[in-house]
This record gives structure tokens, C-alpha cells and sequence, in this order.
């Protein structure tokens, strides 16, 4: 028994042989496992950081300028048709083809000219308005085109440059440089007080010089913002003297990236007219907006980036130099459209482009500023007609001619006949806020004018007196004036949804409280046009007050942006929490061949 007890305790026990799939994790693995989960999410942290920063950029990219109508003022000069289109009437020998080339611009919509005023034309000699050499007064071409256009609804925008050569006496390089301020400006001064006398009723808008950041608008003189302001201080305070209600536009400043002397850029010459204290001298401020071969929605941005948005920079050097309750009107405003196979000078306003991209990209632009740019008033495409015949000897080859929408027989081009058709969608309230004063509020005599404390109120004098709106986005708010009973609504002859409903099923806004009330009465409407119409619920001292309205339209892609950033936020957060655990405990990693 012993000797059998003695062969089981010293007996060898057999080999474990190990589990398949249980052989114990290496330090090896367990750090390469490590590693490898942190790499992952590291690389899931900088896509996600990459994204947010596209987003941003693309945000900028997007909405840069873009304003939406929910918060700012109410811009003067802005809720008027904002087609509008230069001509040079003075060039005309024939008045028919005055009334001709007037005619065709009223017929096609068109509401403003910008119609040069020539200082050397209509003062040849200082105080001398006769042409000696024909006879004739120098004012009479000018009465004449001021007549037909008056006579057809036309408002002129009065260009008022080009001085004599008496005015520029002294001065060197006359004739190289004729174009440049005056040796004096009390010279300029009594000009500018002469025209807008002589037309006071008739002509509303005077701009004051043009293009004073180019050498050949400025004597071949180093550009100088503080001397222009000078001038145009002193052309500002005459012409308000002429007429109190003359409108003032400051210079039409030419797109440009260069830095001087000879040239400045457009952005550069604005900032120093401010720093010289030029904000109290104009009424509207003036872009020259071009396209030079890109689309109207080419949305980049740069001091050396010539294309329509480049106006956003000015308006933004505006609002930092607190001028952001002024507009901007585009004195000038084009694509160049050149026939195949030109043989004249080249273009250089970007590349030529097709006449139907011309007319596309015309519309598609009034379209965006109307959109977008509730500070934008009138655009006033450059230009009507050419009036040199296309086999003059010497301009044949000018390619400035490329910029007409009409040709020198009159038979319209393809832009003509597109902007023809356009006053019916541009002509309404787009975005932006408008008060009770705007010529958007539509009545038959049966709303009194108010002065109340926020400013200019309409009230119905009876029950049942309406007022349309015509509009174009996808809402419209009111802002309405209590207490008193207010209005019943209605979108293109519907109730909106969302507003509650009175005893006769119409849908109603009510002002129960004193002060200002801003409603939104239509949102999630199609981003056209439309037109809302009001019917008073009562009359006189018994109903509210309209103090104004406000179209409001927030783009897409600045609807969608805070969605993009918050789930951008939300996998970064949990990819970083994430991260954070698996650092601290880590899972087995898978397990392999162990050591024997």
C-alpha cells in the first residue's frame, strides 16, 4: 500500500495543453492595441476639426454681405424700382433719336437714367452758357432731354463732371489729363448750385464727379481722397442750398486693386473720403458693379478680386465707419458681351461674354441684390445705346461698345428684351424692414398718415378700408402699432395658416397693447413674389396703426450651418469621450498566439 501511495504522489501529472483562442495578451499587443484605438479616433478628431473649419469657411463664404431682413434699419432710397440704366443723350443730334432711345427705355420698365451733365458743354466760359459756334444756348439740349424724360416717368441721375479747361487754369499736363478738379472749387460749387436751380423739381439725384480714384478723372495727379472730400463737401452744401430736397450721390469709384499714386482702389479711396470726414457730404453712397466674365453668384471676396460682389467691401467699410444707415446705388453696372471673332481692342473688363449670359447674368443679379442686399437701391446698367455708328473710322474698335443692350439701328439685344420683363418680379418689397412712408403700401386714399412715436404710422379711417403689399420672400412680418383692433390677412387671396381666426373664419392680427408689436403673419412661403393684402377691422382712433413690415428671408445655407456645427460639436464631444475611456480602460485586444 505504501509503495502504491509512493507512485501516485511522485507521479509526473500530465501537460496542460492550452485552449485554442485562450493564450494570455502580450505587453507588445496590449500597447500596439492602445496606439492603434488612439490613432483611430485622432484621425475621426482631426476629419471632424477639418470639417468644422470648411464649414466655416463655406459659412463665410455664403453669407458674407448677406443680410436677412430680421434685424437693422429701414434704408432710405431702397424700396424703389431698382432698374435703372446709363445713356448719353448729349451725344444725340437728331431730338428724335432722343425720344427714341427714351421711348424704348420706358417701354422696357426702366425708371432712372444716369445722364452725363457736362460742365465744359453747358459752361464754356465761366458764366457764359451760349455756344458761339452753333448759336444756340448750351442749355438746350440738356432742357430738352429733362423735358422727354419727365414727360415719360423718368427720373434723372445727373452726372455732373467734365470741367472746362478755364476751370483747370495753372494746372499741368491739360492736355494729356483734360479730365480734373477744378484750379478752384467754388468754381465746381457755383456749377453744381446752377444745375440743380435750373432743374429744381425736375431733377431729384445729382452725383458729384466720377471716378476720382483714377489718374485720368483726377488731372494725372496723385489720387487724394482728403482733396476729393474738399470737393465734394463744397458741391454737397451748394446743392442743398439750391434745393433742400435734392438727393446727393457721392462719385461713381472705379473697381480697382491698385495702390497709387497713379491709381487707387475703390475700397482704399472710400476709407480715406471717411477719414477726412466725407460721411456728411453724400446721401447715397455708389459702387460700379461688374462681372468681368463671372456669374452674379461667384461669392469670393478680396482686395484684388474684381466681380459683382466686391460691392459687399464697401458696404462693410461703410458700417465700420457708422455710415451703415446709407445705401448703395450701382451707378454703373454690366457684363461686356463682344461678337465672335472680334478684331478691336481687347476687353478689359474680364472676359467677354455671351450675349445670352449677359442677359442672364443682368437679371440674375438684380435678382441676388434684391435677395440678399436690402442696402442696395438702384442698379443702373451701363448702358442703353452706343451712340457711335459701329464703322466709325476711329472706334470701330472700342470694345466698350460690347456693354450695350441695344444696337446703334435700335434693335434690341437679347439683354433688352430680359430685363424687359423683369419690373413685374423686381419692382415689390424684397428683403429688408420698410416703414409706413414706403411706396410698397398700396391704398386707395383710405389710410391717414400718423406721426407717432416710433416714427410714421398709416391708420384706416373706417372698417373694411384695405392696403396690399406687394412682396417677394418667404415671410412677412408686421409691425403694428396698439392698442386698437387690427387687421385681417391674406397671401396672393388665401389666409395664412398660423394666425388665429375671427368669428367670420378670416384670419386676424390684433395690436391689444400700447407700443410696437412686430407679427409674423406668413412664413414658409415660396421665395417669390406674392401680395398681401389688409382689411381694417375697425376705423379712426378704434384700430391699431401700421408702423411698417418686413420681409425676411434666411438663405439655406445659413439655415443649415448651425445643424452642420452642432453635429460636428456632438461627434467631437463623443469621439473625445470616447478616446478619454479607452485610454484609461482599455479592452483586451484580440487575443493571439501567446509565448510557451
Amino acid at each position: 500500500m505504501r509503495s502504491e501511495l509512493a507512485g501516485v504522489t511522485n507521479a509526473t501529472p500530465p501537460r496542460q495543453r492550452p485552449e485554442a483562442g485562450r493564450a494570455r495578451p502580450t505587453m507588445r499587443g496590449l500597447v500596439e492595441h492602445r496606439l492603434l484605438l488612439a490613432g483611430l479616433h485622432l484621425l475621426v478628431i482631426l476629419g471632424l476639426l477639418a470639417s468644422f473649419a470648411a464649414s466655416v469657411v463655406a459659412s463665410r463664404y455664403f453669407t458674407r454681405g448677406v443680410e436677412t431682413g430680421e434685424a437693422g434699419p429701414a434704408i432710405p432710397y431702397t424700396d424703389l424700382n431698382p432698374l435703372g440704366i446709363n445713356t448719353f443723350l448729349q451725344d444725340e443730334p437728331d431730338p428724335e433719336m432722343v425720344r427714341r432711345s427714351l421711348d424704348m427705355i420706358a417701354a422696357a420698365g426702366f425708371t432712372y437714367i444716369r445722364q452725363p451733365f457736362f460742365w465744359y458743354e453747358i459752361e464754356p466760359q465761366p458764366d457764359v452758357y451760349w455756344d458761339y459756334k452753333w448759336n444756340v444756348s448750351t442749355w438746350e439740349k440738356y432742357d430738352r432731354i429733362v423735358e422727354l424724360a419727365n414727360a415719360r416717368g423718368l427720373e434723372i441721375i445727373a452726372r455732373l463732371d467734365k470741367p472746362p479747361r478755364w476751370a483747370r487754369e495753372g494746372q499741368p499736363n491739360l492736355d494729356q489729363f483734360p479730365d480734373g478738379p477744378p484750379t478752384r472749387i467754388e468754381d465746381y460749387a457755383d456749377f453744381v448750385a446752377t444745375v440743380v436751380s435750373r432743374y429744381r423739381g425736375k431733377i431729384r439725384y445729382v452725383q458729384i464727379w466720377n471716378e476720382p480714384n483714377l489718374q485720368g478723372e483726377w488731372g494725372g495727379q496723385p489720387i487724394d481722397p482728403a482733396a476729393f472730400t474738399e470737393l465734394l463737401k463744397a458741391a454737397y452744401l451748394a446743392a442743398k442750398q439750391a434745393n433742400p430736397d435734392v438727393v446727393v450721390l457721392m462719385p461713381g469709384l472705379a473697381p480697382t486693386d491698385q495702390t497709387g499714386p497713379a491709381n487707387l482702389s475703390d475700397l482704399l479711396f472710400l476709407q480715406g473720403m471717411y477719414d477726412a470726414g466725407a460721411a456728411d457730404y453724400f446721401d447715397i453712397a455708389t459702387a460700379m458693379v461688374y462681372g468681368y466674365g463671372y456669374s452674379p453668384y461667384d461669392r469670393r471676396v478680396g482686395f484684388e478680386r474684381n466681380n459683382f460682389s466686391r460691392v459687399i467691401q464697401l458696404r462693410e467699410i461703410m458700417v465700420r465707419n457708422g455710415d451703415a444707415d446709407k445705401p448703395i446705388w450701382a451707378v454703373e453696372y454690366a457684363w461686356v458681351s463682344l461678337p465672335e471673332g472680334w478684331q478691336g481692342r481687347p476687353s478689359v473688363w474680364g472676359e467677354p461674354v455671351s450675349e445670352e449670359d449677359q442677359a442672364r447674368y443682368l437679371y440674375q443679379g438684380y435678382l441676388r441684390a434684391q435677395r440678399e442686399w436690402p442696402w442696395m437701391g438702384v442698379m443702373c446698367v451701363w448702358y442703353f445705346r452706343w451712340p457711335i455708328p459701329p464703322d466709325d473710322p476711329v472706334n470701330w474698335p472700342d470694345p466698350t461698345r460690347g456693354f450695350a443692350i441695344v444696337n446703334w439701328d435700335f434693335t434690341p439685344r437679347l439683354a433688352y428684351d430680359v430685363l424687359a420683363r423683369a419690373r413685374p418680379v423686381l419692382d415689390r418689397a424684397w428683403t429688408g424692414l420698410y416703414l409706413a412712408g414706403s411706396r410698397y403700401l398700396h391704398h386707395d386714399g383710405g389710410w391717414r398718415s400718423d406721426e407717432g412715436d416710433t416714427g410714421p404710422l398709416l391708420r384706416p379711417q373706417q372698417a373694411g378700408e384695405t392696403l396690399r403689399i406687394p412682396f417677394a420672400g418667404p415671410r412677412l412680418d408686421l409691425l403694428i402699432s396698439g392698442p386698437g383692433q387690427g387687421f385681417a390677412v391674406t397671401i396672393d387671396g388665401v389666409p395664412p395658416a398660423g394666425l388665429p381666426r375671427d368669428e367670420q373664419g378670416r384670419a386676424v392680427v390684433r395690436a391689444d397693447a400700447a407700443g410696437l408689436a412686430r407679427v409674423t403673419v406668413a412664413s414658409g412661403l415660396d421665395d417669390g413674389p406674392h401680395v398681401a393684402e389688409l382689411t381694417a377691422l375697425a376705423g379712426g382712433d378704434s384700430s391699431a396703426a401700421l408702423a411698417g413690415f418686413a420681409v425676411v428671408r434666411r438663405s439655406p445655407v445659413a439655415q443649415a450651418l448651425p445643424l452642420v456645427f452642432g453635429a460636428i460639436g456632438v461627434a467631437l464631444a463623443l469621439n473625445l469621450a470616447s478616446l478619454g475611456l479607452n485610454l484609461r480602460h482599455p479592452p483586451a485586444p484580440p487575443v493571439g498566439r501567446g509565448s510557451r
